[in-house]
């Protein structure tokens, strides 16, 4: 009996001891398409210190959706905790190749991301920020958007850089 009492008291030490980075799904409201967006949150395991987190932003490709990232890599996770960052995978839409459409109000998830999601994040996370503390990447279609925002349009990288 002693024996399984030890054994329990090391699994439940061992399980207060072990720090991981807390995956949350938020939902934003987007003013601009008018319809509340989904968003994958990561913060590493050290978020509550108080030190303010670099954001790394993810778009997904074609055909995905915010849960991509983290539904092929569970790794991404251990990530947040190495380096103290926070990971946000967004959602673009099916195939909104993050572009505000210019007929089409449903499709605006370029001010969706740079500034309804970004401010979404700034003010309800404890971020840097500023430029000097977001980094953007994509999968695809998202690699095309980040891609975009970042050397083709001038407004966006405003905003981004903001």
């Amino acid at each position: 009996m002693k024996k399984y009492l030890l054994l329990i008291a090391c699994f439940v030490l061992s399980a207060t001891l072990v720090k991981a980075a807390k995956v949350d799904t938020v939902e934003t409201y987007s003013d601009v398409m008018k319809k509340k967006i989904k968003a994958v949150v990561i913060t590493p395991a050290d978020y509550e210190t108080g030190k303010p987190c670099p954001v790394v932003y993810l778009l997904h490709g074609a055909g995905g959706n915010y849960k991509q990232y983290y539904g092929i890599n569970k790794g991404i996770a251990e990530l947040a905790d190495q380096y103290h960052l926070m990971i946000v995978c967004a959602d673009g839409g099916v195939t909104s190749w993050y572009w505000d459409s210019p007929k089409d109000p449903k499709f605006q998830y370029e001010t969706y991301i740079t500034k309804e999601l970004i401010g979404y994040v700034d003010k309800n996370y404890k971020t840097i920020k500023n430029k000097t503390g977001r980094a953007i990447s994509g999968l695809s279609m998202g690699g095309q958007g980040a891609m975009y925002w970042l050397s083709v349009t001038r407004t966006c990288l405003a905003r981004w850089a903001a």
